[in-house]
């Protein structure tokens, strides 16, 4: 007889219930950046287990914030595991770059790579156990890449959700919007929105058939927007800001970079995504030394976000790479 698969279909099931609520216990704070910024950040302790198995620390993609992943907080929860997350520089309740809040604009992204070190070291350190999990969407799983290469010894293990290695170009070839973003930039218009974006709308700009087949879901990160704090909300993409993502996935790419990330990776890819480019991602987790593709037919690029049974499949190869059974040992693959 097969084992009972972990995390069990009651769990998944319990957690969509409260994929609204803010777990038991939830710490929400503020820790500054290197330059003085507010940076927010929430903690979720295992309260009610004895021994935790250790910590998940989650960075949201673009648009996106703590609130977002409370589903996914309440099932590392029931798990055994703790966890924390931040809202990314420039998004959520943390510091925004650019005056107009609806602006999604960063002067750097390496600005990111200093801000998880300093929730590391002024929120995370001695205040939570080991081993310490990086778990990232999207533009959050690229700023994982980013920090495991710069400080690999501060994490033991990353789960990348539909990681941007490279942004999907929609036929367009990237040498034109790259250059596009640049002009724009030089002609002092970096803080333009980029053809299609604007002001935060609910919906997000009509991409719901690119993002996840499960409308209830789709519709979690406007309600907290609606109903918990509009703060939460960004708007669409600056000119700047698809620039410095484009540059920071250049650096992502660059000969030996990956090779050089030696943590245990798992990318967890959307069979379906339209967001970010899929080949780009298969090629970089064949240089990872200890990496692993976990491909999920079907999925579209918000896979956290997707149908129960899209879900029930990431958290199979989830539960498959940090062996939920056992505990998490990653001195080994």
């Amino acid at each position: 007889m097969s084992e009972e698969k972990l995390p069990s279909p009651d769990l998944l099931a319990a957690a969509k219930e409260r994929r609204r609520e803010a777990p038991e216990d939830a710490i929400f704070s503020y820790f500054s950046a290197s330059d003085n910024v507010q940076m927010r950040f929430a903690r979720f302790p295992a309260s009610k287990v004895v021994e935790t198995k250790g910590t998940i620390i989650f960075l949201p993609g673009r648009t996106e914030f703590i609130e977002k992943f409370f589903e996914d907080v309440h099932v590392w929860n029931g798990l055994g595991f703790a966890c924390a997350a931040m809202d990314l520089r420039g998004q959520g309740m943390s510091h925004r770059v650019h005056p107009n809040r609806d602006k999604h604009y960063v002067d750097t992204f390496d600005q990111h790579i200093d801000d998880v070190q300093q929730f590391f070291e002024q929120a995370l350190i001695n205040k939570m156990p080991r081993p310490f999990i990086l778990m990232g969407h999207s533009a959050g799983s690229h700023v994982i890449l980013r920090y495991l290469h710069d400080h690999p010894r501060e994490a033991d293990a990353a789960i990348l959700i539909a990681p941007m290695v490279r942004i999907a170009a929609g036929g367009i070839p990237r040498p034109i919007t790259m250059g596009l973003a640049r002009l724009m930039t030089l002609l002092g218009l970096g803080s333009a929105y980029v053809p299609g974006h604007t002001a935060f709308k609910e919906g997000r700009w009509g991409w719901r058939r690119k993002l996840t087949h499960d409308d209830d879901r789709f519709e979690d990160e406007d309600y907290f927007v609606t109903n918990f704090d509009r703060r939460l909300a960004v708007g669409g993409a600056t000119y700047k800001w698809l620039l410095e993502a484009m540059r920071s996935c250049d650096t992502l790419n660059a000969p030996g970079y990956a090779e050089a990330i030696s943590n245990p990776v798992l990318i967890v890819q959307a069979g379906e995504d339209q967001i970010v480019d899929n080949k780009a991602q298969s090629e970089l987790a064949a240089l990872l030394p200890h990496g692993r593709l976990a491909p999920i037919d079907g999925a579209m690029h918000e896979i956290l976000k997707e149908s129960d049974d899209i879900r029930a499949k990431t958290w199979n190869a989830i539960g498959e790479f940090i062996d939920l059974r056992r505990g998490p040992d990653f001195s080994v693959l």
